[in-house]
């Protein structure tokens, strides 16, 4: 990898990265030409030299320090989670397998004994999926062919098939019941299923709501950042997944004073709506759901439960995706599939409607939910 850049008396200056140092920092080589198509020529010279000499000393490597140094140069290109999450599996998955062994020593047979070993592996109490596993050889993959180019053993292993994930969308009437159950745990939790079920916010995007995110009158909750893990395992704040994530969401009445009620309650105001790692809500409310024997759904499955809840309504699209903070692609390829197939509930909903047209509206009460778009 280089950079180029002018020089203040026109001519072109190149920084190539050549690796790491014994001490750990990195190796770069400079090159400077009176002109830029000079300079870019003389880079790939110099590169070509670089990949013959890494290549063949990359071989007397060890893999763990190969996928080390891999993780390390490419660290400013690579997102906080995913930095951290590469560093995970060199630590949980790689290093426990290939110990000290050197890359020139590693066949196509090591490879397909790892991904065995995975798809045996409990990790966190769980057997590894086929999909994690196929994550794992594929980074392993994707390091050796940078280093060893030609001569990467993962190049014709046949990964795992990715299994096919259906996520669990709770009924009407089955989230009504979390959300009852979790309303008689505590007003911070009932507040927090509700931001996801109600407003389809993500877990990031709901441990990162600050007090002046909240805009009582107008009936809004601002969605600017994401709380997320860090390179040493730590959560902070950054944007949102998308840039599609930065936006408005209007909120119930119920559910606004609800908030207003919460904050009161904390006496002093703080930094942050909830002061809890997202792992850790995540990990509780699962608990919540398995004791209470409730449908087996993911935190983030009440998200796809708001989905189809705008999707069964009539919400447009574009209305849709901009209150989820997604694009209307991946609204129809990921969310609008879900729940359609749930006829006998439809059907029920329609019944209902058409009777509710005959029926005295001053002379009943009924559950509802009042969502209102608030545009920027």
């Amino acid at each position: 990898m280089a950079s180029i850049r002018k020089l203040n008396n026109g001519s072109y200056q190149a920084t190539v990265y050549v690796g790491l140092k014994d001490d750990g920092s990195q190796d770069r080589r400079y090159v400077t030409k009176p002109t830029l198509r000079e300079c870019k020529a003389a880079v790939r010279e110099m590169e070509q030299e670089i990949e013959e000499g890494n290549t063949s000393n990359a071989g007397n490597i060890r893999v763990v320090t190969l996928i080390e140094e891999y993780i390390e140069l490419n660290k400013d290109r690579l997102s906080p989670s995913t930095y951290a999450t590469y560093k995970l599996y060199l630590r949980v998955h790689y290093r426990p397998f290939f110990k000290n062994k050197k890359a020139k020593d590693i066949q196509e047979i090591d490879i397909r004994k790892f991904t065995a070993y995975q798809l045996q592996k409990i990790y966190r109490e769980k057997k590894l999926s086929p999909t994690t596993v196929r994550k794992h050889a594929s980074v392993l993959n994707k390091i050796f062919e940078e280093r060893l180019k030609n001569k990467n053993p993962a190049r014709f292993v046949k990964l795992p098939k990715k299994a096919k994930y259906v996520p669990i969308v709770p009924t009407n009437k089955e989230f009504m019941e979390i959300h009852a159950t979790f309303k008689n745990i505590g007003l911070r939790e009932e507040i927090i299923v509700l931001l996801a079920g109600w407003c389809g916010m993500r877990r990031s995007e709901i441990f990162a709501i600050k007090p002046d995110d909240i805009f009582k009158n107008r009936k809004i909750v601002r969605v600017d950042e994401g709380y997320t893990i860090n390179e040493d395992g730590e959560y902070e704040d950054g944007p949102p997944k998308s840039d599609n994530g930065f936006r408005e969401v209007a909120v119930p009445d119920y559910l606004m004073n609800l908030i207003q009620e919460y904050l009161k309650s904390l006496g002093e105001i703080p930094e942050r709506l909830f002061d809890l790692r997202p792992d850790y809500w995540s990990e509780k409310f699962h608990t919540i759901i398995i004791k209470n024997k409730l449908l087996p759904v993911r935190f983030h499955d009440l998200r796809h439960y708001h989905a189809s809840w705008l999707y069964k309504n009539g919400i447009l699209d574009h209305k849709a995706a901009d209150r989820i903070g997604d694009d209307v692609r991946t609204l129809k390829q990921v969310y609008q599939h879900i729940g359609v197939d749930d006829s006998e509930e439809l059907d029920e909903e329609i019944r209902q409607k058409l009777e509710s047209l005959l029926i005295d509206k001053g002379k009943t009460k009924k559950y509802k939910i009042k969502l209102k778009r608030t545009m920027h």
